[in-house]
C-alpha cells in the first residue's frame, strides 16, 4: 500500500479484496506514485557514499521506500483510502504474486525498525545488523515488480510509465 504520510496510530483496515474498482484517473495517480516509490528506492540503493551521514541518509530513503513498496504488493488489509497492488489486478495478484524471499523478508523487517529507530532511540534500542546490500534488496524487490507490471493493462499506467521501465522492457 502507498501512503502519504506517517502516523503512529493503527489505521482502520479493510480487506483490500472487497475494495470497489477505482476510478482511472485514481489509478494512474497511484501508478505514478509507485513509479516515484520504485525509482527513489532503486537511486538509493545505487548511490554509495564514504560520508557517514549521506550513507546514514540514503538507507531511511531506501527504507522508506521499501516499506512503502511493500505495503503496496503485500497490503493484505489497507487502510480504506489506500491503493494496492489488488486495486490493479484484483485477486489474480494474490495468485501471481511471488513469494516473499528471505532476503526481501529480512530488509523489509531492517527497513520497518529503521525507520523506527528515532522514535525509540531513548529506549536504547539498536538496529538489525544487515547482511546484503541495499542493491541486492532492490534486485529482490524486482523480482515481484516485474510480474505486476508486466501483468497490468498499460491503460491503467499514469503518464511517468511511458519511458522504458527498468525490469527491461518498455511500458
Amino acid at each position: 500500500m502507498i501512503e502519504y504520510s506517517s502516523d503512529e496510530q493503527p489505521p482502520v483496515t479493510r480487506s483490500v479484496a472487497a475494495s470497489p474498482q477505482r476510478p482511472l484517473a485514481e489509478l494512474h495517480a497511484a501508478s505514478n506514485r509507485l513509479w516515484y516509490e520504485y525509482w527513489m528506492l532503486r537511486c538509493a540503493a545505487r548511490a554509495a557514499s564514504d560520508d557517514p551521514a549521506t550513507a546514514h541518509a540514503l538507507e531511511e530513503s531506501f527504507a522508506l521506500h521499501l516499506r512503502n513498496l511493500h505495503r503496496f504488493l503485500y497490503a493484505g488489509e489497507a487502510r480504506p483510502d489506500a491503493i494496492a497492488a489488488e486495486n490493479f489486478l484484483g485477486s489474480r495478484w494474490s495468485e501471481i504474486r511471488p513469494k516473499l524471499s528471505p532476503l526481501l523478508a529480512e530488509a523489509v523487517a531492517w527497513a520497518e525498525q529503521t525507520l523506527a529507530r528515532p522514535r525509540h532511540a531513548a529506549a536504547g534500542t539498536t538496529g538489525l545488523p544487515r547482511f546484503w546490500t541495499l542493491l541486492q534488496a532492490s534486485f529482490e524487490l524486482q523480482k515481484v515488480m516485474d510480474p505486476f507490471i508486466s501483468s497490468l493493462p498499460r491503460e491503467l499506467l499514469g503518464e511517468r510509465w511511458k519511458v522504458t521501465y527498468e525490469g527491461g522492457f518498455s511500458v
